[in-house]
């Protein structure tokens, strides 16, 4: 990222003024001589779910692409008053960094790292010895009816009982965030806040009134001068157009926005995120602060491999362009929401968003082909989640197969090497993939939940093909130590070590489950009996009936004896026996 100069660019009256600081970086923004103030007449605090993880994401991404690399955030206005700074542009952004800084200080404070949570304290707030006492100025303080709970919320760790719609989606935003982080190795976690406070920055504006700053304000929003490459692209695109063209492209950018917008308004994805995939399912890699550059270096006539196949300087392709980035745009959200393909959705629950590259660059492929892509896919996003691999590598050669895919019909070659490429991701992943399913454990993280709901799912399915996503997961030795199960002679560490095991798990309906709890192995046989194959295989064997179907394949693969009693060493063969199931269902090429 190109950085401007530091000093200050000013346009001055003699009763009014706006000046820049320029790039301005996270740390300086947060933890220098400045304090900040949300106006009442600013709206809520809005941001989603989606709109923190594409933050956390989009940050991510580019310390995986260089640490050493700049990240910019976009532009935050600002008015003087007193001895605060006015937010009038920037108020999602700025709290939603203080709740990140607040989740980081937590864990540091719980893994005893004090002059780490010290280093990072001054992002929240300025601490002054008065009066005996040591007193508190919250760096950014919010509205007057919300900042109590505001500043309880960056504060403390304890939960509190929100009144108002900010305050509902504070606290959801710091749960969200808290769980994100406690997520983290610490060392990751360390990197992640250096990088953030050091390599991320805003371009700070500052006026010294309201009309002044609003005026700012609607400069950035309405002209794209915020400098993020979607407005770049979309001013590109509209400056050179005919006025008889000119509204029709406008509108069918805003109807392309739509799409990846929920009805409230929030960002279902970013635009910066769609278009970085659509780029890449042409067999382009590309930065997402690069993107603008890319396709605008696309038009110099001396580009030997231009990325588009579209002439931007002509109004024709323009409107070519803009109706194929609206009509992928639908396909894209459509398999991102689970709509679109079986196989396609179990990978997008997987979290790995890199697959809907692959979605777009086989979008024109006949059935068949769609087929062996998705299926090869759901095997490599899969290999990708259980060994928590980084998904930067992931994309360096899913880009070359998103080109071939792209070229798959008119020339079939290209989609035999795209699909030889799969098959050698796939395979390149096997031995550490049944490593890590052999190694897996339960935990309490949303990740490993959906991670071991999918497995078994998919065990399941393969025992009986039968759609099993209604099903619930049971602790076969539950995860509370009653009476019943007084044989396992194992400290409580080593209890919870051997519950959480894959061979340990299966599949219930979800009132069996609910009624099982911790009972005796003895009385769940009775209900296991007449559960899914990969339940009923624990206590009875399977017959299919026919001798060489898939169905009998599998089974032969899974090969496992039922048992009358249920303890550690059922647990390891069982885990043993699941791998090799799992040896068939994904690596069976």
């Amino acid at each position: 990222m190109r950085r401007t100069q530091s000093g200050r660019g000013k346009i001055m009256s003699m009763t009014k003024y706006f000046n820049s600081d320029g790039l301005v970086s996270i740390e300086r923004l947060l933890s220098g001589q400045d304090f900040y103030e949300i106006p009442v007449l600013q709206r809520n605090y809005v941001w989603s779910k989606n709109n923190i993880q594409d933050l956390l994401d989009d940050i991510n991404a580019s310390m995986d692409e260089d640490k050493n690399q700049d990240y910019f955030i976009g532009s935050m206005v600002f008015i003087e008053k007193d001895s605060r700074k006015v937010v009038i542009d920037g108020q999602q952004r700025i709290t939603t960094l203080s709740l990140i800084f607040s989740s980081a200080i937590k864990k540091f404070e719980e893994h005893g790292l004090k002059d780490f949570s010290g280093l990072y304290a001054k992002y929240l707030y300025d601490s002054t010895h008065s009066g005996g006492d040591i007193v508190k100025r919250n760096r950014l303080k919010q509205h007057t009816k919300d900042n109590d709970f505001y500043s309880d919320l960056i504060r403390t760790n304890k939960s509190f009982n929100a009144s108002t719609t900010s305050q509902k989606n504070m606290q959801s935003a710091k749960e969200f965030i808290d769980n994100e982080i406690k997520g983290m190795d610490i060392d990751i976690l360390k990197d992640f806040v250096a990088y953030l406070s050091k390599r991320v920055f805003v371009v700070s504006m500052v006026a010294s009134d309201f009309n002044i700053a609003f005026r700012i304000f609607e400069t950035l929003n309405d002209r794209g001068a915020k400098l993020q490459p979607e407005d770049l692209l979309k001013n590109m695109l509209l400056k050179n157009l005919k006025e008889e063209t000119y509204e029709e492209v406008a509108n069918k950018w805003d109807s392309f926005i739509k799409v990846l917008t929920t009805e409230q308004g929030t960002t279902k994805v970013s635009t910066s995120t769609f278009l970085k995939h659509y780029i890449m399912s042409r067999g382009v890699l590309v930065q997402k602060a690069k993107l603008f550059e890319a396709i605008e270096k696309n038009q110099k006539p001396q580009t030997k491999e231009p990325i588009l196949e579209f002439d931007l300087d002509t109004d024709r392709d323009v409107k070519k362009f803009i109706n194929d980035l609206y009509e992928e745009s639908i396909l894209y959200v459509k398999a991102m929401e689970g709509k679109y393909d079986k196989a396609i959705d179990r990978c997008m629950r997987l979290g790995i968003k890199q697959t809907l590259v692959i979605v777009l660059a086989s979008k024109d492929l006949e059935e068949t082909k769609k087929r062996k892509v998705y299926d090869l896919m759901e095997s490599l996003i899969f290999s990708i989640a259980i060994t928590n691999a980084r998904t930067n590598e992931l994309e360096k050669s899913l880009f070359k197969v998103a080109g071939k895919l792209r070229k798959g019909n008119e020339k079939p070659e290209m989609f035999e090497e795209a699909i030889r490429n799969l098959e050698t991701l796939v395979i390149e992943k096997k031995g550490l993939t049944l490593n890590s399913l052999r190694e897996f454990k339960l935990t309490s993280k949303q990740a490993d939940r959906k991670k071991a709901k999918y497995i078994l799912e998919k065990m399941a399915s393969s025992l009986d093909e039968i759609d099993h996503s209604a099903g619930t997961i049971e602790h076969i030795m539950p995860e509370e130590k009653s009476d019943g199960w007084l044989h396992i002679k194992r400290n409580s560490e080593e209890y919870d070590e051997l519950v959480s095991r894959l061979g340990n798990l299966t599949l219930l309906n979800f009132s069996n489950n609910s009624s099982l709890k911790n009972k005796p192995f003895q009385e769940k046989v009775k209900v296991y009996k007449n559960q899914p194959f990969i339940t009923k295989s624990i206590v009875e064997k399977i017959e299919t009936g026919t001798k060489n179907t898939k169905l009998d394949k599998a089974l032969r693969a899974y090969n496992y004896a039922p048992t009358e009693i249920w303890d550690e060493k059922e647990i390891k063969r069982r885990t043993e026996a699941m791998v090799r199931l799992g040896e068939f269902i994904w690596f069976q090429l």
